[in-house]
């Protein structure tokens, strides 16, 4: 798997302490983000960089306004901010709230409390709905919810939880929402959802989606997207007190619509992105990223079953990340250094409270079956040096079988 990871230099590397084994290490990107970058998304980034007020850069921004348009679900324009997937949560929050608002967020999560944290900033009371690391939430009672805290004006929750690779019914969330209030804004953090699983801007009547370069469409950190259906659009260009200027989303909207942005983009950025979409149109287009990851977490789960582990979330676990409970109690930081520090695999850690019990295994992006295997290939052995009782073996052929039937499934041959 190609990454633009550096390697990473030896500590103290003489000669005689540099083995053939350090050479051939190549670090690999397991993480629900950064996920590894494309090749030719890594071409475009370090190729010549146009003026970005030329018909060759307009020309670039429109077929990137295209691909986003896909991959969001959109028909109308999607803003492409120089700021993280944080970033465009704020924009989003500040586009369409003011201070006589008043939102309610779900926390599932570390990012579910990120939008606790972005109204808490803006001085807007919010109403918090929270879950147990892991835990799914049912549409109606998130309606129930609303309706108890009324009135509202906005609901913000993440479509993938990343921190607890726990997957959202953005879709039921919607229906059952709006038919008790029709005219709330839904705000959605698909950050790790977009390539991941579908999400319908558009069809589901969604506010705002926020979406982020380096998750599912194998770019380097630097840009974050939001995308608004039309009715999100209209309330974006209703009158709001909360101030704005660089993240006013009318300014990237109207922009783009003359294939242009309002300010100095990251140009070699967004030439990335444009090799990137690219390469996902060719592939098949955004859904064939989704079943990728979806195939690659399904055989992931299979493989942790059979190696005795136990998942966090086990009603609806999300396609992007796998969220694994260590086999000991406090252990999961060790089981994520050996990876890392044995074999070059960068896992993801547990965070806040559950950092000392959990570690995420990534799956979407430039990620494919045999990145897949070959992790668990070195997890197994890890497992087994630290005292777990693992089948050496296991693991691999569980995930591999699993591989099998996903694909043989999507094809419709029934082998």
């Amino acid at each position: 798997m190609n990454s633009v990871l550096i390697q990473p230099r030896l500590p103290n590397r003489r000669p005689d302490s540099y083995s053939f084994d350090d050479m051939l290490r190549k670090p690999r990107l397991f993480t629900a983000g950064p996920t590894p970058v494309h090749p030719e998304a890594s071409r475009a980034l370090v190729g010549p960089h146009p003026y970005h007020r030329t018909p060759e850069f307009s020309a670039c921004f429109d077929r990137v306004q295209a691909g986003l348009r896909a991959a969001f679900r959109t028909d109308g324009p999607v803003a492409v901010i120089a700021a993280s997937g944080t970033g465009g949560m704020e924009a989003a929050f500040a586009n369409l709230f003011g201070a006589k608002d008043r939102v309610a967020v779900i926390e599932g999560g570390k990012f579910g409390e990120r939008w606790t944290q972005i109204a808490t900033a803006y001085g807007v009371p919010t109403a918090v709905l929270t879950l147990d690391a892991g835990e799914p939430v049912a549409p109606a009672v998130v309606a129930e919810f609303v309706v108890a805290h009324q009135p509202l004006t906005g609901l913000l929750f993440s479509a993938s939880e990343t921190s607890t690779a726990t997957a959202f019914d953005v879709e039921g969330i919607a229906r059952a929402v709006r038919e008790v209030s029709a005219d709330i804004a839904l705000v959605v953090d698909g950050i790790t959802a977009v390539g991941a699983l579908p999400i319908e801007t558009d069809a589901w009547q969604l506010d705002a989606v926020v979406g982020g370069a380096q998750k599912g469409l194998m770019m380097p950190p630097g840009l974050a997207f939001v995308a608004c259906s039309p009715r999100g659009w209209e309330r974006v260009r209703a009158e709001r007190s909360t101030p704005r200027y660089y993240f006013d989303l009318c300014r990237y909207a109207d922009s783009a619509l003359k294939a242009q942005t309002p300010f100095t983009p990251a140009i070699g950025l967004v030439q990335a992105l444009d090799a990137a979409l690219g390469a996902i149109d060719e592939a098949g287009g955004i859904g064939s990223m989704e079943d990728n990851a979806d195939r690659l977490a399904t055989a992931t789960r299979a493989a942790a079953d059979a190696l005795g582990l136990e998942l966090l979330s086990t009603a609806t676990p999300s396609p992007a990340v796998t969220a694994i409970r260590a086999p000991e109690p406090g252990s999961a930081p060790q089981i994520v250094a050996r990876l890392r520090d044995g074999h070059a695999a960068q896992v993801s850690g547990g965070q806040g409270d559950l950092k000392p019990d959990i570690f995420r295994i990534g799956h979407i992006g430039y990620v494919d079956d045999i990145d897949l295997l070959g992790l668990l290939g070195v997890l197994e052995p890890v497992l087994h040096q630290m005292g777990h009782s693992v089948e050496l073996g296991s693991g691999v052929a569980a995930a591999s079988a699993a591989l099998v039937q996903h694909r043989a499934s999507s094809r419709g041959t029934g082998e």
